[in-house]
């Protein structure tokens, strides 16, 4: 690869010492740096503090408004027909009334649990979108799911070149299943989900021939590990490998130029179809 050179130690190293001598330099003192303006609106004259870059000229919306709204008069039929379209309803900047030294009181509705198992009434804010009462209701859920789309930070999407009806959730699953067809390795997609009492887990790929389990893992957060864990104690029998961003890199720069249409970084995005069908 014509880039490899980025991911040597001695580049790393060089870069370092680049970045510490130019930060003692001052070279990105810019970063925190702060001056005072006097507010542009000629009533106000208010001194305040914003970044060298900042284009900002008023101290607040307020005087921002007051001197680029002059000049802005609605007709007094427009002003009738606003009072009258607004008759009934209440100021919604008036809070929802009681006390609190003129705290506004945020509306709440009641809403069910969606886990089965809890299904306890919990209040929530309108305007959230909120299913379950607590982290613990949402994990006993959502753990025992694949990946969503939404969930995955990879290319998401159905591979043409690969199979017209699997779904791969990130590109570096669609490589390693390339790498796979690239020799002649039987594979299977997520074909069973394993129940860990508290969560599930469902595998990247099965090679039948083998009988081992891979999970394709960019990196391992805290979740992950505890799964894993989970996993080798409840089934110590099941073989599972969990290919990780190092041995990952590795099979990339060994094969990728020997498979077609190889997925890097910024690729092109032609031979995908995004809508989970």
């Amino acid at each position: 690869m014509g880039h490899d050179f980025y991911y040597s130690q001695e580049y790393k190293e060089k870069q370092s010492v680049i970045m510490k001598e130019n930060w003692k330099k001052g070279v990105f003192d810019f970063i925190f740096k702060r001056e005072k303006r006097i507010c542009a609106r000629k009533e106000c004259g208010k001194i305040f503090e914003v970044k060298q870059s900042d284009p900002k000229i008023y101290c607040c919306r307020s005087c921002a408004g007051k001197v680029n709204n002059v000049g802005r008069v609605l007709p007094e039929e427009t002003k009738l027909k606003i009072a009258k379209a607004l008759t009934g309803r209440k100021n919604p900047h008036s809070g929802t009334g009681g006390g609190g030294g003129g705290r506004k009181k945020v509306p709440r509705i009641e809403t069910v649990c969606a886990n089965p198992k809890c299904r306890k009434v919990f209040l929530k804010e309108q305007w959230k979108i909120r299913k379950f009462c607590s982290n613990k209701c949402a994990m006993k859920v959502i753990g025992g799911k694949p990946t969503s789309p939404k969930a995955a930070r990879g290319k998401a999407g159905i591979r043409k070149g690969i199979d017209d009806k699997i779904y791969f959730y990130s590109r570096w699953e669609a490589n390693f299943a390339r790498l796979l067809n690239y020799f002649n390795i039987k594979w299977e997609y997520q074909p069973k989900t394993f129940d860990l009492k508290t969560q599930s887990y469902t595998p990247d790929f099965y090679l039948p021939n083998h009988d081992v389990f891979i999970e394709v893992k960019n990196f391992l957060w805290k979740y992950s590990k505890i799964r894993d864990r989970k996993f080798r104690k409840l089934y110590p029998n099941i073989k599972l490998i969990l290919l990780l961003k190092k041995d990952y890199l590795e099979l990339e720069k060994k094969y990728s130029q020997f498979i077609k249409n190889w997925e890097y970084k910024n690729s092109p995005f032609e031979d995908v179809i995004r809508d989970k069908q």
